[in-house]
């Protein structure tokens, strides 16, 4: 049953007012997919346990392979604010509002997935003599630090955008000062407001900014090590 159906069936039953504005706030959470989004909103009317993981998949092919150099690099996680620092799928309705898929997750937090695709994507770079995110206890030459500034599906009426901004710097481990920084920023529309596609035009957008953003450090690390 969509939106406008539930409200006439609220109004036609009666519903005191109190009552009523209870029901409405619930019909406006419910209706940010619309009819559109039922299976986004499935899981969240059952036993709360989402219905649905999602990945995020480096598309190995848009990497531009290099000469190596003899360079280490250190991937942090990125940093994130609460909203994206979970494994929920963040969507805003409007710039100030926050809210997510409701049966729909991400397979690791967003902060860890990414860093892990941050890896990938130097490593297929063959750039570095080696690539880690820290938990090898390997040094390196330099650290890429990142913070996810924007990682959502945006939603207009009835459109849906993937909107993804990834500011990142460069620091040369010997000195410890950051000699580069960058911020990377795409968007991406979404064919519906449904959970898949809208994950689906997350993936791209991050593949865009991944295939960008590898090219800066190897491009930067390359200047700065005077290789």
């Amino acid at each position: 049953m969509c939106g406008n159906q539930l409200h006439k069936l609220i109004k036609a039953l009666g519903v005191k007012s109190s009552l009523f504005t209870g029901l409405m706030g619930i019909l406006a959470l419910l209706t940010l997919g619309g009819c559109s989004l039922s299976g986004a909103v499935k899981g969240a009317l059952t036993d709360g346990t989402p219905s649905q993981t999602f990945d995020l998949v480096l598309e190995r092919d848009l990497i531009k392979r290099s000469r190596r150099l003899g360079t280490q690099i250190v991937v942090q996680i990125p940093a994130a604010v609460k909203a994206l620092a979970g494994d929920n799928i963040l969507v805003k309705p409007s710039p100030t509002q926050v809210t997510y898929y409701g049966d729909a997750v991400w397979s690791d937090r967003l902060p860890k997935l990414l860093q892990a695709r941050l890896v990938e994507a130097l490593q297929v770079s063959g750039r570095f003599r080696a690539v880690s995110d820290g938990s090898d206890r390997i040094s390196g030459d330099i650290t890429l630090s990142t913070t996810i500034e924007a990682f959502q599906v945006d939603v207009e009426g009835e459109r849906a955008t993937a909107n993804i901004m990834i500011f990142a710097k460069l620091i040369h481990v010997a000195s410890g000062k950051v000699y580069a920084s960058r911020s990377f920023k795409v968007s991406v529309p979404s064919s519906s407001r449904v959970v898949g596609d809208g994950v689906d035009a997350l993936n791209d957008g991050m593949n865009q900014v991944l295939q960008s953003l590898t090219r800066w450090v190897v491009r930067r690390g390359q200047l700065r090590m005077g290789s």
